[in-house]
């Protein structure tokens, strides 16, 4: 048996693979028949849906490889929404680890107001997204990387329903976030996460 999803938390794995709909086991953080199973449908389904709506760079995938199917489509809308676009745009971050999220809360400067389970980059259904220019990142810091990820907001909210912008966030504005719209809050989401219910 090996770890194809989150080797490092395996009750994370069965947690997303039964939200997804192919894990019908215990969440008790032990590998089985069943998890291996589980994790090969998983991966049968990302390249099913790769295979419909088309591939993206090695990062953008590798990103998307960790959202439930629900998100992984919306990602590749995304993704075909700002194709041909004079500007270059990656999917940078997928899902996180609940301690994978207690890592980047602990970073300073600050740089997420979210502990593990608190994020929707914890249930598989939240990217983030970067800009890039020949090669370089736009951080957002001047007012012309500041416009590009305004204007991505735009395009995105104009051109693919169902998702929800970080730029029009009251308390931590967060402009390369997206996430899909459960109708749920975080506090729900995370119910049913950690009970292998699904959300979408």
């Amino acid at each position: 048996m090996s770890a194809k999803l989150f080797p490092e938390d395996i009750l994370f794995s069965q947690r997303i693979l039964a939200v997804s709909g192919f894990y019908k086991g215990a969440l008790n953080g032990k590998w089985s028949s069943k998890v291996d199973a589980a994790q090969d449908q998983f991966i049968a389904k990302y390249d099913e849906i790769k295979s419909e709506m088309g591939a993206f760079d090695s990062r953008t995938e590798t990103c998307i490889t960790t959202l439930i199917p629900a998100a992984q489509v919306k990602a590749r809308e995304f993704m075909k929404a700002v194709d041909g676009r004079p500007l270059t745009y990656r999917i940078i971050s997928g899902t996180r680890t609940y301690a994978e999220q207690d890592a980047l809360f602990a970073k300073r400067p600050k740089v997420t107001n979210a502990r593990g389970g608190q994020s929707n980059h914890n249930f598989g259904i939240a990217w983030d997204v970067g800009i890039f220019e020949n090669g370089k990142y736009y951080t957002g810091d001047t007012k012309k990387e500041d416009k590009a990820y305004v204007e991505l907001g735009a395009l995105i909210k104009a051109n693919v329903p169902g998702l929800e912008w970080g730029g029009d966030w009251k308390k931590f504005t967060d402009k390369p976030h997206y996430q899909l719209s459960t109708g749920k809050s975080e506090k729900q989401v995370r119910a049913l996460l950690e009970n292998g219910k699904a959300y979408v």
